[in-house]
């Protein structure tokens, strides 16, 4: 049986669990959930894996363990966030998934559009590094570095709207601005209720579940790697 989790805060919701079942079979891994409302009560990676085969890690905690780890890729390093861990000799090896299901996906998404990468955390620097090494062109809009932009969100205004539109923002930021008729919607988060109600029926929005599904893939794939 092997033995998985993902760390993170307020994951309820998260449908990780069913998703390595699928991938691995549902007699063959155990999921749990770590939520943690602070990085005061995470336990160190040590005590952690005395019960765990495979890590996961989400917002807003994958920067915590960075000084803990062994990251082998230095284009995963340059992101400065790990959402993949696994146990070595008794050390720690590490990853991004969420950066190789990017580079994965973002061509198919973008379709030869331009990007515009909504939000300033550890996914929108993911996403623009991943749109970086695709040269795929992209801004960024966020509230602390252009509030004007974010605050307006006028995509009318923009020259080309043939755009693609990452949203990279916490659950809690909610898309209310309308979007050019030939743009496309990408939210990174899944299941978000907000944004199921006010795109419904909208075949230009898209949730993270592609991502979460591809990710959770390439970690599969990692852990085998490391174990082999």
């Amino acid at each position: 049986m092997l033995r998985l989790a993902l760390l993170g805060k307020n994951i309820s919701h998260s449908l990780s669990p069913k998703l390595y079942q699928e991938i691995y079979g549902e007699n063959q891994v155990k999921y749990k959930l770590l939520d943690f409302q602070n990085e005061i009560t995470i336990p160190s990676l040590q005590i952690l894996f005395k019960d765990l085969d495979g890590l996961n890690i989400t917002a807003p905690y994958k920067q915590h363990f960075l000084k803990s780890v062994t990251i082998a890729d230095e284009s995963v390093k340059k992101l400065n966030a790990i959402n993949c861990v696994a146990s070595v000799n008794n050390s720690f090896v590490a990853t991004n998934t969420d950066y190789t299901a990017l580079l994965k996906l973002l061509p198919n998404m973008a379709q030869g559009r331009s990007v515009i990468i909504l939000g300033s955390g550890a996914m929108a620097r993911v996403t623009s590094l991943a749109c970086k090494y695709l040269k795929i062109e992209y801004e960024q809009w966020s509230r602390s570095e252009t509030p004007n932009l974010f605050e307006q969100m006028n995509f009318e205004k923009l020259s080309d709207k043939n755009i693609l539109i990452v949203n990279c923002c916490a659950r809690e930021f909610v898309f209310r601005a309308e979007i050019p008729g030939s743009a496309v919607f990408w939210d990174l988060n899944y299941a978000h209720k907000e944004h199921e109600l006010i795109f419904a029926r909208d075949k230009r929005y898209t949730d993270g579940l592609n991502l979460l599904r591809a990710q959770a893939k390439d970690a599969a794939a990692f852990w085998s790697s490391v174990k082999n």
